[in-house]
């Protein structure tokens, strides 16, 4: 992973282990926590929570594990924000293709399979609602913005990220 960000353009900064991993999240600045459960020293459902209690940072979590058990273990120390089915592919996709500029069109497209004709409103709500769930200030987006006249792009310019590994 730490290989595919940084060259995507990301800045990345890795721990190796969960007890220097919670420091550095409690400590650094960073726009994004990528954590995974099983972590030496302090696991990741712990490194969430108390994350969680003193900064408002997106976390993505990744595990082996697949229990329904873990996942809402995970999403209850608020991690791993639910996303509806097609916000979740156009974010996915986003991540995919980091600055890279997308019109409206082509991400109906890619996202739904079948010409926008016209629909340029449903592309824009679920970007509306995307930020609604990572943005620090929905209106004034920093990772998921706007290119006024061609379209959108996550922003791969000033995004750090951690993994603790």
């Amino acid at each position: 992973m730490e290989v595919y960000l940084s060259l995507a353009g990301y800045d990345v900064t890795i721990e190796p282990d969960g007890s220097a991993g919670l420091r550095a999240a409690l400590t650094g600045e960073f726009d994004l926590l990528l954590l995974d459960l099983m972590l030496p020293g302090v696991d990741g459902f712990t490194i969430c929570r108390q994350v969680r209690e003193q900064k408002k940072l997106p976390i993505l979590m990744v595990s082996a594990r697949t229990g329904d058990a873990d996942k809402i273990r995970g999403l209850g120390f608020g991690a791993e924000l639910p996303l509806k089915n097609k916000r979740y592919e156009l974010l996915l996709f986003l991540m995919r293709h980091p600055g890279q500029v997308f019109s409206r069109e082509d991400l109906y497209e890619m996202i739904w399979g079948l010409e926008s004709m016209g629909d340029n409103i449903t592309v824009a709500v679920h970007i509306g609602r995307i930020r609604e769930k990572l943005e620090d200030d929905p209106a004034n987006p920093r990772l998921l913005q706007t290119v006024w006249g061609v379209g959108y792009r996550l922003n791969a310019g000033t995004a750090s990220f951690f993994q603790g590994i």
